[in-house]
């Protein structure tokens, strides 16, 4: 039996607005990669994560940033409101409001994100849409506004949400010639940037100001894979660092040749843009502030943060624990000061930062750090191992010289 948790969202409509909380606050929890229907056993271990993870927080706000299903598992297209059902029962016994991105794995020749889309926007507290049509738009591109707590009619809102479908996969239902499946494109299309720079300006017209935002989307952009090739520091960027960051268009064949460079310079070009939000990659978990040039992109960050959340299903690959990235907005800050951490299956907090000036600069310290790598949050890259087996050499050393001299 599900436990029910009262939520400060209670049955809302789908076009009610999202507000701050009394106190000018307004928490998102996220849950990345949950990857639902490889199999039954490792389904009610993820709904586990989701209903630990949400009874430690108080969220008003859920992002399924990705990944809901496992579509190469599903073996008829009829699954897919069966798994819709189960990816989203807790948040629905918390009557707490979502929103989704879709990634690689959610559409497959088995599985159709178009009925994801049908089957979870059912529901009433689905706040997932679709802003832009197209064949080669993917569905979930969309905002949500976020307005005071006493907001008139005429408020302008306080923060924006982006979401982004940063498609990948295969189409359903497709074979070529080959009878192999048909791959889609795996990054952010031109259609989708068109329109939200426009909507963006837009906003920006109408109200008469910047409003800081966030953005989020399953495939992270290029820039991550080139900050982490200039080296992810353990104690200025706490979290995993354990494999290869795979960005928008990257192909372990043909490798990356820029397809997501229009959305780079879309995201560069939004004013207030505090940070991105990103899944996908199940053995990373880190931030990073975007404020140098960076390895094979001729375009400098503008002190944007990029961070990945944490990987929460136990289907797909992963050994690290699970958990679900947190993501406090607060008026007072207006997005220069976004706190974040992960809350883990076990209820302990890793990760946790401030995205705020010095991000990047600001060092956390020992305690903190070896909280993290109880939960998975240092990665021992090849040149912290090769200083540790100095050391032991050192001090090995010394130890038989002193038998020696004895």
């Amino acid at each position: 039996m599900s436990t029910r948790r009262p939520s400060a969202y209670n049955r809302r409509a789908r076009d009610e607005k999202l507000r701050l909380t009394e106190n000018g606050t307004f928490q998102i929890s996220v849950f990345s990669d949950l990857h639902f229907a490889e199999d039954d056993e490792a389904d009610s271990k993820t709904i586990g994560v989701m209903n630990s993870v949400l009874s430690s927080e108080e969220v008003q706000l859920v992002v399924l940033n990705g990944d809901l299903i496992s579509g190469e598992a599903t073996t008829q297209r009829s699954n897919s409101s069966l798994y819709v059902d189960r990816v989203v029962a807790p948040l629905v016994d918390r009557s707490l409001p979502w929103a989704s991105t879709y990634g690689n794995h959610d559409s497959e020749i088995n599985l159709d994100p178009e009925e994801i889309f049908y089957e979870e926007t059912k529901y009433e507290n689905s706040l997932t849409q679709r802003r832009v049509l197209g064949s080669t738009a993917g569905i979930t591109n969309y905002y949500l506004p976020i307005f005071p707590h006493e907001a008139s009619n005429d408020s302008a809102p306080v923060f924006l949400l982006w979401f982004f479908d940063s498609q990948g996969g295969h189409y359903a239902l497709a074979e070529d010639e080959d009878r192999k499946s048909v791959a889609r494109q795996s990054w952010v299309d031109d259609k989708v940037i068109d329109w939200f720079v426009e909507a963006n300006a837009n906003l920006t017209s109408t109200y008469g100001q910047t409003i800081p935002s966030l953005a989020f989307v399953h495939i992270p952009a290029h820039p991550m894979r080139a900050f982490q090739q200039s080296g992810v520091s353990p104690s200025r960027e706490p979290g995993i660092n354990g494999e290869r960051v795979q960005e928008q268009g990257y192909d372990s064949d043909t490798g990356y040749i820029s397809q997501d460079f229009p959305f780079i310079s879309a995201l560069l070009n939004t004013t207030g843009l505090a940070a991105t939000f990103s899944g996908h990659d199940h053995d990373n978990d880190w931030c990073f502030k975007w404020d140098s040039k960076l390895p094979g992109l001729n375009v400098t960050g503008n002190g944007m943060n990029m961070c990945y959340g944490r990987h929460t299903g136990y289907g797909g690959y992963g050994e690290w624990a699970r958990g679900g990235r947190q993501i406090l907005l607060d008026q007072q800050s207006l997005g220069d000061d976004v706190q974040t951490w992960i809350r883990m299956e076990d209820g302990s907090i890793s990760g946790a930062v401030h995205l705020n000036a010095t991000y990047g600069q600001d060092r956390y310290g020992l305690e903190q750090r070896s909280t993290s790598a109880q939960n998975g949050g240092i990665s021992l890259s090849p040149p912290y191992l090769s200083v540790i087996y100095l050391w032991i050499c050192v001090f090995s050393g010394l130890i038989s010289g002193f038998h020696l001299g004895k």
